[in-house]
């Protein structure tokens, strides 16, 4: 198979995942909520009309396993300001079900929303710290999570949830979630509060357990693609969660892909490279660009946000081959294959 045809199968295969079609399997783009977002299990703020449904149907439990139609079905929205990250989850579920009256007991078998954020993206371990959070929203509004003992500990005044039913068998639920860093203690949570920010990038993925009124989970299914080896690793590990970009473009919605076409966005030099690279931007659109980093087969291997006319990007730890850089902005997107000598 000679270089080109491989070439070009690869960008087929790019942006058939990497379509801005706004899933976790790419960085997702958050909108700014203009005014704070009044948390009633409605989607009446002006801001969810400007932010597009996400699926949650990859089944992680049992893995990849087909679900019976009505059993369950999912999508979220999230939104931003200052002070909050918003979601809005909708879900079918035919049974809804809280066996479980003590919150800190087998939290993750009964019927909840789980949602895991790390704010400065530095992924590892966070099963017994707060490295990152993997909260379980119960069906009371709890908020679940490990403490540094193994212990269950109840997080319920780090979020705001209201969840209301909204149809046969389908619930909304509005979510308002603080945002902390690694130094966070149950003590003095505000002194590691963090305060929301245009082009800041953070880790995010949510899933939903599911019981149908029985002793235990039943299934677990996410926003992202897992593979079968670590489909339930995400409440230790923060290496899996997807991208999030915070962005604020006042009526736009970024993540329409009918509306996304290639334009000549940047120059890049030298290429081949060895240590790093210089992207110069050619366009006279102002703001955020985001570039992306995949490897030859298609991997997510870095994200970042930048604005002004050049930025330099450190490719010292990748090893020797061929990368795709592909950077967006706005409503347009272009890619370059670089050579990593």
């Amino acid at each position: 198979m000679n270089f080109r045809y491989q070439f070009l199968t690869f960008l087929c295969f790019l942006f058939s995942v990497n379509s801005f079609s706004q899933t976790q399997k790419d960085t997702i783009f958050v909108v700014k909520a203009p005014d704070p977002v009044d948390i009633d299990g409605s989607d009446n703020d002006a801001v969810w009309s400007k932010s597009e449904w996400k699926p949650i149907s990859q089944i992680w439990i049992p893995y990849a396993k087909g679900m019976a139609k009505g059993d369950f079905e999912g999508k979220y929205k999230t939104a931003w300001d200052g002070s909050y990250l918003y979601v809005l989850v909708e879900v079918v579920d035919d049974m809804l079900s809280d066996d479980h009256p003590i919150p800190t007991q087998n939290w993750w078998d009964d019927d909840c929303l789980e949602v895991f954020i790390d704010e400065n993206r530095s992924k590892g371990n966070h099963e017994r710290n707060n490295n990152a959070f993997a909260y379980h929203i119960s069906l009371k509004y709890d908020a679940i999570d490990l403490d540094a003992s193994g212990a269950g500990v109840n997080y319920k005044n780090n979020i705001k949830v209201v969840m209301d039913t909204i149809g046969v068998n389908t619930y909304l639920w509005e979510i308002a979630i603080k945002i902390y860093d690694a130094s966070f203690t149950l003590n003095n949570p505000e002194a590691s509060r963090i305060q929301l920010t245009t082009n800041k990038l953070m880790v995010f993925t949510i899933a939903y357990c599911d019981n149908d009124q029985t002793t235990s989970r039943e299934n677990f299914i996410g926003s992202m693609y897992m593979t079968a080896a670590t489909a339930n690793d995400n409440y230790i590990t923060a290496n899996y969660f997807g991208s999030m970009l915070l962005v604020d473009q006042q009526g736009t919605t970024w993540a329409n892909s009918s509306k996304i076409y290639s334009e000549k966005l940047f120059s890049v030099f030298p290429n081949p490279a060895i240590n790093q690279i210089t992207l110069e931007r050619m366009d006279n659109i102002s703001g955020v660009m985001l570039l992306e980093i995949h490897s030859a087969t298609g991997v997510l291997l870095k994200t970042m946000a930048f604005e002004g006319s050049h930025q330099t990007v450190d490719i010292s730890d990748l090893i020797p081959g061929v990368y795709l850089f592909t950077v967006s902005s706005d409503k347009k997107f272009q890619s370059e294959r670089i050579l990593k000598k």
